[in-house]
């Protein structure tokens, strides 16, 4: 086996190295970043950094299909800026006996091997002044320029430290945690039906139809008004965990518990896009708007030759490919921030409030924007593969801030 890495280090080393990493606190709660490093440590132990490509990462690691355009899908460079910050928070903390330590480099996907030695075993510096040295006296004006370079160090300490813990999803959730009421979770109720068999004298509320069996026994079709869709339940489970982390107080409501009031006296979150009038209602003021019928898709107001729609599935209701909104607006009829994630089927509803609820996804935001989150409104469009039941992580097609 050729290697390209420095010799000083063997394989086994890297090895053992990599299975601490593996199931570190940092790293044991993330599968896709532990199958990132486990992939591009071995790519190296076998001599082959040189395959450690975007591309290559994004087929043979995350299952992209052979059609994957960097250009256009970050997803690959998301999941590196992930891996780092798991692989910088270990080694904040390392092990007692850690001689070896992993790096990923900003700029590339190739790993560096490094031997470091802990605090404990770097030698405590000598006395900067000798015992036997005669004092001086220190002039006043030198005294006071050491005070001010002292006072200006702890002042870019201290701003460093405040913006390494406002991140992006702390930005993004602020003006939520502004307010002192409760945060509203909506889940709307989606037509759907049931089947019963036709009861005499038995009485069912809302739309109905009657339809007939292979074995000629009389059906109907009845609403369902307690059903909920699997995208809203999913997105409302993210953000509950979000408030209950953050200590925000929430709500809960569904179908027709919830009305204008709510909008009006606390900041909401909005599930799906058809199934909720009031989505459709706060939505459609803005740039990206969801036009419903049998024709639904997404529309760019501001060039309505551009439009989006789901691709149609192997089964009804279930699309191979889908778009969706996330997105966080300061609602002009009430002055309340409402935060939507609506895609056109479920699945879209799904991808958009995880996109809402990942620190990556976020820190990509933040950096197309240019600015930082908790400023002003935003519509992020999205793209999403189903698969099975499942959407992948979605892709960024456009976004607006204002």
């Amino acid at each position: 086996m050729s290697v390209n890495w420095d010799p000083g280090y063997t394989a086994a080393e890297v090895h053992s190295e990599l299975e601490r990493l593996l199931s570190s606190e940092a790293l044991r709660t993330s599968p896709r970043s532990q199958e990132f490093l486990r992939y591009v440590v071995h790519r190296t132990l076998d001599g082959q950094a040189d395959l450690i490509k975007e591309r290559n990462i994004a087929i043979e690691v995350f299952g992209r299909g052979p059609d994957y355009n960097s250009a256009e899908d970050s997803f690959v460079r998301v999941k590196a800026s992930e891996l780092r910050r798991r692989l910088q928070a270990h080694y904040a903390s390392p092990p007692s006996g850690t001689t070896l330590r992993i790096d990923l480099p900003l700029g590339s996907y190739v790993p560096h091997f490094i031997r470091w030695e802990s605090p404990a075993e770097i030698p405590a510096a000598p006395p900067a002044v000798s015992p036997k040295a005669p004092l001086r006296r220190r002039r006043p004006w030198v005294a006071g320029i050491s005070a001010g370079l002292v006072l200006a160090a702890a002042a870019v300490l201290l701003l460093v430290n405040s913006q390494r813990r406002n991140s992006a999803l702390d930005e993004f959730w602020e003006p939520i945690l502004q307010s002192r009421d409760p945060l509203v979770i909506f889940l709307p109720i989606p037509d759907s039906f049931n089947t019963v068999p036709l009861q005499e004298g038995a009485v069912y509320e809302g739309p109905k139809f009657e339809f007939k069996n292979e074995s000629g026994e009389t059906h109907l079709f009845v609403s369902a008004p307690h059903k909920v869709g699997l995208g809203a339940a999913i997105g409302a489970i993210r953000f509950a965990s979000l408030c209950t982390k953050t200590g925000k107080s929430f709500t809960l409501k569904a179908g027709q518990d919830f009305s204008f009031a709510d909008l009006r006296n606390q900041p909401a979150i909005l599930f799906g896009a058809f199934s909720s009038k009031w989505t459709m209602e706060i939505n459609n003021e803005y740039r990206f708007k969801l036009i419903s019928g049998p024709d639904s898709h997404v529309l760019d107001s501001h060039n309505p030759s551009r439009s989006w729609r789901a691709t149609r599935g192997l089964h009804p209701g279930t699309p191979s490919e889908d778009y969706a909104l996330a997105s966080r607006v300061t609602n002009a009829k009430s002055g309340q921030t409402v935060i939507i994630a609506a895609g056109i089927s479920t699945f879209g509803t799904q991808a958009a409030a995880e996109f809402l609820t990942d620190p990556a996804r976020l820190e990509e935001l933040a950096l197309r924007s240019g600015r930082r989150l908790k400023q002003g409104s935003f519509q992020v469009l999205l793209q999403t593969k189903v698969i099975g039941m499942t959407p992948t992580p979605a892709r960024i097609i456009d976004a607006h801030f204002w």
